[in-house]
This record gives C-alpha cells, sequence and structure tokens, in this order.
C-alpha cells in the first residue's frame, strides 16, 4: 500500500490532530456567475470534476408561454414592481425572480414553460463547459432550453462523461374536440442513462426499454465500463396501459404523446440509508419504476461512447410469481476489475426508530457486490439493520454505510471491507454516537465523506467533511487540514482521486443576489448577506502543518477557537431561489 503525505504527517504530529492545519488548500469551483449554490459530484484522475448548480442565473422565459398558459400575471397583478413592463418582457430584478420562481413550481402542470432546478458542469479550476444530458438547443432561445435536470456522475480521462437525464421538454400543441388549442409540455422521455463524449451525448439504454426505459449510470471506469442499473422487466399493466394510450377511443381528449407522459412521469429517489425509505411507495419512486423491476447493470462502451454490451445482475432472492411489488438491485461504482458494489432489497421489512421518531417498518436493503454475474451479499445481515455500499477501489476495498442502534436510536456507521481478505473496519464518527456517510474512497485507500459535528439530540446534525485513512486508521475532520483563517466550512468531501485531490461542498457567506445577479439591497440601502453552498476544491499542499491554537506571535489562541466560515446553520440552503447574473434570455 502506498502511504500518501498526509497520514505521514499525521503519523509523525504529536497529540490531537484537531490543532493541525494547512495541509490543504481550498479553491471555490469556478461557477459563482452561473449560480449562487453549486454542489459537488465528482473529480477523477485529470483533476476534472463535476458539478450541479441550483436554480442558475437568468433561465430563458417563454414570454408567449407565460402569459398565454399559465396564471402567473393573474396571480400576481398589482404585486410586479412594473406590470406594462413585465407584460412586454422587460423585467425589474424582483419581478424577474418573482417569474422564475413561479415557473419552477410549475413543474406538476401540463401546460406552461418547464425550467430545471439543478444543471451539471464539468470544470476544472477555470473553465466550465455544461453538462447537458439530453437538453436540445432550440431556435427559441438559440441555446438549450434550460427544461432537463441532467445529473453528471462520474468521468474518466476528463472526457467521458456519465450520469442520467430525462428527455427534453416538447410543447405539443392540441386541438381539443371543442377547437380549442392547447400547448401540453412535458418530458419526452423517462429518466436516460447517457455517455456524453467529444462527439456528443449518446443515451445507455435501459434492457427493457418500454417506452424509453428506465436507467441510470453512476460510475465508470478505464476501461469504459459504465455501473448503474436499469429495467428488465415491466407489470402487464404498463403494457395495458400503453395501449390505452394508442386508442383513440380511449385516451381521452389529450394528445398521444401526454398520454404516454402520464405513464412514465415522475421524480425518482432513493435516499442513503441514513434517510427513511419503503418501495411501492410514489414519495420516492415513480409508478412506471414501481411497475418495473430493475436490475445492477453494467454496459460495456467503446470508444465512441456506443454499447458493445449489457450484463445484468439479479436480485439476492426470487419473488413469488403472483408478487407485483417492486423490487431492485442498483450498483454504484466499479473498478478497473469489473467489479461493482451498491445495495438491494431482500424483499422483508425492518422496524427501525430513527432520531425523534418511534419505530417504523421499512424496506430492507443491504449492501452488495456484482461480479462473475453473480449479486452478493456483503455483510452478515444480522449485525446490521441495513446497509449500502457507495464506492470501491482497485485494492477492493469497499466502503459504504451500515445503520446499527445505539441507546435504542439507529444512525449510519462508516464501513470499509476488504474483498480479498474479507477484513472489516467500523470506524467511530466525530464521536461515538455521529451518523456518518461514505461518498468516496481512493487507490491509496483513503475514504471521504460526512460525519455528524455536533452530539445533539437534532433530528438533523450540523456535518463536517472527514477523511479516513485505512492504513493509519485515522479519522480526520477536513477542516482540520486547511488554512486557519479559511472563510469555508466544509460540510461534506463528496469525491477523492488518486492524487488526493478532493471535491467539497462547503459553507460560506455571500452576497444576496436576485435571479438577474444583481446584489440584494435592504430598506436601509445596505447589501444582505447569506448563507452559501459552493463547490470547493482541496488540494494537498506537501508543506508544513500549521498549528490553529498559536496565533502569529506565538500566543496561544482561546480552546474556542472556530474558523472564520463556521458561523451559522446549513439547514435551509438547499431550497434558496435568489441568484445571480450570467445573462438575461428573453424570447417572444
Amino acid at each position: 500500500m502506498k502511504r500518501t503525505q498526509l497520514a505521514v504527517a499525521v503519523l509523525l504530529a504529536t497529540g490531537s490532530v484537531s490543532a493541525v492545519a494547512e495541509t490543504y488548500t481550498v479553491k471555490p469551483i469556478p461557477l459563482q456567475d452561473v449560480g449562487q449554490n453549486t454542489f459537488a459530484r465528482s473529480i477523477d484522475n485529470t483533476g476534472k470534476m463535476l458539478s450541479m448548480v441550483q436554480l442558475e442565473f437568468n433561465p430563458p422565459v417563454d414570454l408567449d408561454q407565460l402569459v398565454d398558459d399559465t396564471s402567473f400575471f393573474t396571480t400576481y397583478s398589482g404585486t410586479l414592481e412594473d406590470e406594462d413592463d413585465a407584460l412586454q418582457g422587460v423585467f425589474t430584478d424582483a419581478d424577474y425572480t418573482l417569474v422564475v420562481n413561479f415557473l419552477l413550481s410549475n413543474q406538476g402542470s401540463s401546460i406552461g414553460q418547464k425550467l430545471a432546478s439543478f444543471r451539471t458542469y464539468s470544470t476544472d479550476t477555470t473553465d466550465i463547459d455544461l453538462v447537458p444530458g439530453l437538453d436540445e438547443v432550440t431556435d427559441q432561445f438559440d441555446d438549450y432550453t434550460q427544461s432537463v435536470e441532467a445529473g453528471g456522475r462520474d468521468s474518466v480521462s476528463g472526457n467521458f462523461i456519465v450520469g442520467d437525464s430525462p428527455g427534453v421538454v416538447v410543447l405539443d400543441e392540441y386541438e381539443n374536440e371543442d377547437g380549442d388549442t392547447i400547448n401540453y409540455t412535458y418530458s419526452e422521455l423517462p429518466q436516460q442513462a447517457f455517455v456524453q463524449t467529444t462527439s456528443g451525448t449518446k443515451i445507455i439504454p435501459a434492457v427493457d426499454d418500454t417506452l424509453g426505459g428506465f436507467s441510470s449510470a453512476r460510475a465508470v471506469n478505464q476501461n469504459l465500463q459504465v455501473a448503474g442499473f436499469s429495467t428488465v422487466s415491466f407489470l402487464d399493466t404498463v403494457e395495458e396501459a400503453i395501449e390505452t394510450c394508442e386508442d383513440d377511443e380511449t385516451r381521452g381528449d389529450i394528445p398521444e404523446g401526454r398520454c404516454y407522459y402520464s405513464i412514465y412521469g415522475g421524480d425518482f429517489n432513493v435516499p442513503r440509508i441514513s434517510s427513511y425509505f419503503v418501495t411501492n411507495s410514489t414519495n420516492y419512486l415513480p409508478a412506471f419504476v414501481l411497475s418495473s423491476e430493475v436490475n445492477a447493470t453494467i454496459w460495456q462502451l467503446d470508444v465512441n461512447g456506443d454499447v458493445i454490451s449489457t450484463d445484468t445482475f439479479p436480485l439476492l432472492f426470487t419473488p413469488e410469481e403472483d408478487d407485483t411489488s417492486h423490487y431492485f438491485s442498483y450498483a454504484y461504482d466499479i473498478n478497473e476489475q469489473g467489479i461493482a458494489v451498491g445495495e438491494a432489497l431482500t424483499g422483508d421489512a425492518v422496524t427501525i426508530t430513527r432520531p425523534n421518531s418511534s419505530g417504523l417498518n421499512e424496506s430492507e436493503r443491504v449492501a452488495t457486490v456484482y461480479r462473475d454475474g453473480e449479486t452478493q451479499e456483503l455483510l452478515p445481515r444480522e449485525e446490521n439493520l441495513i446497509s449500502q455500499a457507495m464506492a470501491i477501489n482497485d485494492n477492493n476495498w469497499v466502503t459504504g454505510a451500515v445503520l446499527r442502534e445505539s441507546s435504542d436510536i439507529a444512525r449510519s456507521r462508516l464501513f470499509a471491507y476488504n474483498l480479498d481478505t474479507t477484513e472489516q473496519l467500523y470506524p467511530d464518527g466525530f464521536f461515538a454516537t455521529a451518523g456518518v456517510q461514505a461518498n468516496a474512497i481512493n487507490n491509496n485507500n483513503i475514504i471521504v465523506g460526512k460525519s455528524d459535528f455536533d452530539a445533539t439530540s437534532d433530528t438533523v446534525r450540523e456535518t463536517h467533511a472527514f477523511m479516513f485513512n485505512i492504513e493509519t486508521e485515522e479519522f480526520l475532520d477536513l477542516n482540520d487540514l486547511t488554512p486557519c483563517d479559511s472563510e469555508y466550512t466544509l460540510l461534506e468531501a463528496i469525491d477523492i482521486n488518486d492524487n488526493d485531490e478532493i471535491i467539497a461542498n462547503a459553507r460560506v457567506r455571500s452576497t444576496s443576489k436576485y435571479v438577474t445577479g444583481a446584489d440584494v439591497i435592504s430598506s436601509e440601502g445596505e447589501t444582505i448577506e447569506v448563507d452559501a453552498i459552493i463547490a470547493v476544491k482541496l488540494s494537498p499542499t506537501g508543506g508544513a502543518i500549521d498549528d490553529c491554537s498559536i496565533d502569529d506571535d506565538g500566543e496561544e489562541v482561546n480552546d474556542n477557537f472556530e474558523r472564520s466560515g463556521a458561523s451559522t446553520s446549513l439547514f435551509g440552503l438547499f431550497t434558496l431561489s435568489l441568484l445571480a447574473i450570467f445573462r438575461r434570455k428573453l424570447k417572444k
């Protein structure tokens, strides 16, 4: 095993590591002109990073749809700063922000423009490039429609990018039986796995592609093997619904495409094991997915991004023939040997008592390994309530989280497991009952993620980014390894490459912005400071370790020393909607 410079520094340090700093520099990803809140996704060995921007500045607005197909001007008549100008597509900062927030809340409507809350960008520390997913450039906006929430998830060699994306939102002009024209808007495809290469974006198809099927690409290795999951079969009810849509007599007075959307539309979300989950619930899975079986899938691509072969991995059990419940196996990561890891349902339920809640029945999920055509359970089931494998390196170390009870309350706990030696580690987080979530592991056997930082009784606790070195078994707060005067509080480390470079989410104080990019000014004529979440890159310095407990004059700093960025709460930041300028795009 290769011992990293950081590990050596820790071994040489005396006393607690909580006082050390300056082994990493922190640099924000250059997306400040795109959106106020940005979220880390991945970093590959070339240093290429993927980040998602929440609610981009100045998204395109279709004024005709806003006037004709929504209730905006009726709802906000008398509220707008300048309604006459707004009707002509000329908006004040506040009015434009109101428009965009209205459109973002319009996702469930059958008509009206749709805007995506998140989009992905590929970046280094200087340049940025959009990862559009299945979005398309249109003449109307002379740019992408920004209707597609494309999630880039992993990259290799700075070129091949994989992720998932719904189809572009189309405007379907339909004349109904009364002779009225209705402008239906809907995504033309359910969520699709995709690969983006230098030559463009291609769909990575699901095994069963009924109505396009459902698939997600989560990781890609140097051999261009893509790990994820996809539909392998559907219940007969899906085919019956399709037949209904294809029949003019049974479809109803709506276009055929909109009828198909009523079958496959919906949001997909399977939470980490730190959150409640039960399958067969539309709170987490769209009805389309609930009517299917989803299996872990590995696609082999060629250098052009085309699929050469597809391998799927079965469930951990065989359901009864008359069982119509939804079951899945998911793959989240893959190493260079082609071994993938993830999670799968067992078909059973388990009672879990989470913080500030009584015991509830949840779907039992267990960490899994996918190799040699088989789905293998990773950890002893009797030792954990549920488990989830999130990452694997080329040394066959697997990491993820298990849910175990402490004082009758279940919280997630870090695990590391070696497939070759069966060695297992279950280190504590920053304190004995801290909830811990692992996100990634590199080939230096360093795991990164987030851990509860304050031992409170709150359901949601403040978290800090951590680094765990399997060799030294040191569990370190990454905030203690950055400059003492850092303005950033590192909340979660998302990924780490083999150069020990890390991409993380940090909290920082920022000036509140309108969606036009202009500063929000208070009634006192001053800017308003708010907390923002931004993606940052951490780079090893190779320099000496500073001691934050000693000031420049050699005097001891108060024990309650807190870094300058660690001031206020994270809660509520993920729903911020006042954002900054990129460029205004209005078409009529």
